[in-house]
């Protein structure tokens, strides 16, 4: 066990070592300059082809803006609510228990009915409640 311990902790400096080694030695610079001429005009190309193609899904596109002009046209010829109408219809929704409330008079009947019939029940006293309290306790156990 020791020895397979030894091995895999001197492998891993191997390892550790080998990553840290020096870069290989780079091409010959007298055929760089004429590969990187040449991957660059083909870059060039495709990027060009690529920029000026109309995408289907573009959304820089003249008809896009053409579009969004004429949607800003027509939504600004609706009118917008005034101040009383906006004041209406919060007024509308909260006590009327309109189409988004979660309340109505059907809840605040039914509020008022629960209350009632919470209140007709007696409380219970203290003896009663000391009562509940021996009766729900489980005995101490007994000691030999």
């Amino acid at each position: 066990m020791n020895k397979l311990l030894i091995a895999l902790i001197a492998g891993g400096f191997a390892t550790v070592a080998a990553a840290q080694t020096a870069a290989p030695a780079a091409a010959p610079a007298a055929a760089a300059p004429a590969m990187k001429a040449e991957a660059t005009k083909e870059k060039a190309k495709t990027v060009e082809a690529v920029t000026t193609k109309a995408g289907e899904n573009s959304t820089g596109s003249a008809a896009t803006a053409a579009q969004a002009k004429k949607d800003t046209a027509v939504s600004k010829t609706v009118a917008k609510p005034t101040t009383a109408q906006k004041k209406a219809d919060a007024v509308s929704a909260t006590t009327k228990g309109g189409e988004n409330s979660s309340g109505g008079p059907e809840t605040a009947a039914q509020a008022k009915k629960d209350t009632a019939a919470s209140k007709a029940m007696p409380k219970a006293t203290t003896t009663e409640k000391a009562a509940d309290v021996k009766a729900t306790a489980t005995p101490k156990a007994a000691t030999p």
